[in-house]
């Protein structure tokens, strides 16, 4: 059951985590692209903004997964440090915990809030393809996506602390030498 988790974590984070990069590197060039337009040709862009915004909203629910599995996004490491291995244990547990009820509500609200804006349409975009206007809800699902794919890896964070509590960062550096 471990290694399952394990290997599903090891694609959801590796997956989440290079779209993300391609979408830093598509709203790279599209601001670039805006820069130009706007200053240079000094005629804007139209569907610049708009799509650098939404790029820039995927990535980084996107790069929540990463962020997460790897624990940085709240540092508590002092106080890992001035706690036994019992403790470690246990506050992992609480810190998984509280993380897994955030992510919950973004879920269902990230839901509710695209589905309710999945009438609305982004100003000045439409379907290069279609040439359909496209729905702001393709944007607000970036919270329920993102928060899910952070649950696999909150969860494979969690069991990784169970088996292996965290060491203190002073420990850590005299068992890496």
């Amino acid at each position: 059951m471990l290694s399952v988790l394990q290997t599903i974590d090891r694609w959801v984070v590796r997956l989440s985590l290079s779209v993300a990069m391609v979408l830093l590197a598509l709203m790279s060039c599209v601001t670039f692209y805006q820069v130009i337009t706007r200053f240079v040709l000094e005629s804007p862009s139209t569907w610049s903004e708009v799509t650098a915004r939404a790029l820039m909203i995927w990535m980084v629910y996107l790069g929540l997964v990463a962020t997460l599995r790897m624990g940085a996004l709240i540092s508590i490491d002092l106080i890992f440090e001035l706690v036994p291995d019992a403790v470690r244990r246990l506050l992992s547990l609480v810190i998984a915990a509280v993380t897994l009820a955030v992510l919950c509500v973004m879920i269902w609200y990230g839901w509710l809030m695209a589905e309710r804006t999945s009438s609305q349409t982004l100003a000045g975009l439409v379907d290069p393809i279609t040439g359909m206007r496209i729905s702001i809800g393709i944007v607000y699902a970036a919270i329920p996506v993102g928060a899910a794919l952070s649950v696999v890896a909150v969860l494979a964070r969690l069991v990784e602390d169970l088996v292996n509590p965290p060491r203190p960062a002073a420990e850590q550096e005299i068992h890496e030498v």
